[in-house]
């Protein structure tokens, strides 16, 4: 739940109602390609289930990687990936575990590589976030980031929709792709937006 600590080991119970979450997202709201393919290799044929509820399926069945996708559809696919990698576990748990991965489809990236070279260390990797944000999705949001001391960051998104869990996930990825153990504080601000406040010692 939120204003909670989580460190990866604690798991998150409960579900999301999937069709009402993925209708919050508006025609702004896109993803880069580069995210849906990893996916899509899990599902295999049976992606094509999904294909009817999504809004702009890819043609000939792959997404273009700098291509821009509806952040709906991708929560779509990525809840259908969640269910079959990770039975055992609650849906948010499995979206939080399912996105740590995206981190590596990011730097496994021609951009990724370029900036992550800049960067150097998970402390310069964190406070990059905002900014690697606006190079693979498109929203009417506002992402901050800041650090608290060495040791760790806070990252804000103003307004979050969808549920919290990916970009839990998404940051733990970050910090554990460095050899470092996460620990992160979430905190639901007015207005619907969401803090992040992720220590990497």
């Amino acid at each position: 739940m939120l204003n909670s600590v989580y460190s990866p080991d604690d798991p998150i119970s409960g579900t999301f109602d999937v069709d009402a979450t993925a209708r919050l997202f508006t025609r702004a709201h896109l993803v880069k390609g580069m995210f849906f393919n990893r996916l899509l290799a899990v599902l295999g044929p049976s992606f094509g289930d999904l294909v009817p509820s999504l809004a702009a399926p890819p043609r000939l069945g792959k997404y273009l990687p700098f291509s821009d996708y509806p952040q709906g559809d991708y929560l779509r696919v990525a809840v259908a990936v969640a269910e079959r990698s990770y039975p055992a576990w609650s849906l948010r748990e499995g979206i939080r575990r399912l996105s740590r991965a995206d981190f590596k489809v990011f730097a496994d990236s021609t951009l990724g590589k370029v900036l992550l070279a800049v960067a150097g260390d998970v402390h310069a990797a964190l406070l990059n976030v905002p900014s690697t944000y606006t190079k693979v999705t498109s929203a009417n949001w506002t992402i901050t980031g800041e650090a608290i001391d060495q040791g760790a960051v806070t990252i804000t998104f103003a307004p979050l929709l969808g549920p919290w869990e990916f970009q839990l996930g998404q940051l733990e990825g970050v910090v554990l792709a460095f050899g470092k153990t996460p620990s992160v504080r979430v905190m639901e601000l007015p207005k619907g937006a969401v803090r992040f406040d992720v220590r990497h010692d």
